[in-house]
């Protein structure tokens, strides 16, 4: 923490980093440190900067328009990079241009972190939303209610509004402190999941419509192709929940979401009831994450995907 002190006071430009499809999480950490930088720091030059736009469920939190997106911005010199949420160096896509090689601090909670920073705060915790909380107050700085709510979305996020199996006593020792600065529950619950979008609702129709059982694995799974997903005029944004929604089946202990990009690659997103490792799986297509749900991106075809993903459960 120190080290951290030292080189946030000695840097004058900074830029704060979070990864691609950013979730409340991402968004949650990285605003939430912003805001306080902002405030301890007011003569900085400090960017919170992603390479996707913040999603509509999550806009809604107060700040949230300070968050750059790429393409807005352009390449400027920086003394410092703080990476939140993300993984790997490679997971802040193109925002990774801008940073070049400068000293890097890396935040996070994914047990696949490589350690990438120069300095790291990596904890198998409940979210980076968690670590963030604890980090400002080493850091010296009062948490606002904005910077409150956007933590609290972050734990809401990543624990599935406090349901896995990553909440320990400390996860719901932050939230009260939280809800004792004021940051209401019900309101940031119900705005984070409650709040549908009509394309949302068709998308999610369509994957429980559409999903497939591999009852000898117990793997639940759905491919959503792009031409698919713009014809229901819907973004990448609309298909978030569907893997959670898959899992929901008393039957599945795996659940498997599988979406087109544009380019033609493949982003799966996994989820894990009980014993399966998903982030072992993950890793076998270069992605990660945790135990009980994790990520990757892929040329392979959904055919080859979902070969590799039976035979390794």
């Amino acid at each position: 923490m120190k080290d951290i002190k030292e080189k946030i006071q000695e840097s004058n430009s900074i830029i704060i980093a979070g990864h691609v499809n950013p979730d409340g999480d991402t968004v949650g950490a990285g605003l939430a440190l912003l805001l306080g930088l902002e405030k301890k720091y007011p003569n900085k030059k400090i960017e919170f900067v992603l390479q996707d736009e913040v999603p509509k469920n999550i806009s809604f939190l107060k700040g949230s328009n300070k968050i750059k997106n790429i393409k807005d911005i352009e390449k400027i010199d920086y003394d410092l990079a703080i990476f939140v949420d993300s993984a790997t160096i490679e997971r802040v896509g193109d925002v990774q241009k801008l940073i070049g090689d400068i000293f890097k601090i890396n935040i996070d909670h994914h047990i696949s972190n490589p350690k990438y920073g120069n300095i790291n705060i990596v904890r198998d915790i409940s979210s980076t939303s968690e670590i963030m909380y604890s980090l400002l107050k080493d850091l010296e700085i009062e948490i606002s209610l904005e910077m409150g709510e956007a933590i609290y979305l972050g734990l809401v996020n990543d624990t599935g509004n406090f349901a896995h199996s990553n909440v320990t006593d400390k996860t719901f020792l932050v939230a009260s402190q939280l809800m004792a600065l004021g940051v209401n529950n019900n309101k940031i619950v119900n705005d984070f999941f409650k709040t549908k979008s009509y394309e949302r609702m068709k998308v999610l129709g369509k994957a429980l419509s559409e999903m497939v059982f591999v009852k000898e694995k117990k793997l639940m799974y759905f491919y959503l192709p792009y031409n698919e997903l713009k014809g229901l005029n819907a973004t990448k944004d609309d298909t978030e929940g569907v893997v959670e929604e898959l899992i929901n089946y008393s039957g599945s202990e795996v659940s498997l979401f599988l979406r087109e990009e544009e380019n033609g690659k493949i982003k799966g997103s996994l989820r894990s009831k009980h014993g399966a490792d998903v982030n072992k799986i993950a890793n076998i297509f270069g992605g990660g994450g945790h135990i009980k749900a994790a990520g990757f991106t892929t040329e392979l075809s959904t055919e080859e995907i979902i070969k590799i993903v039976v035979e390794n459960l």
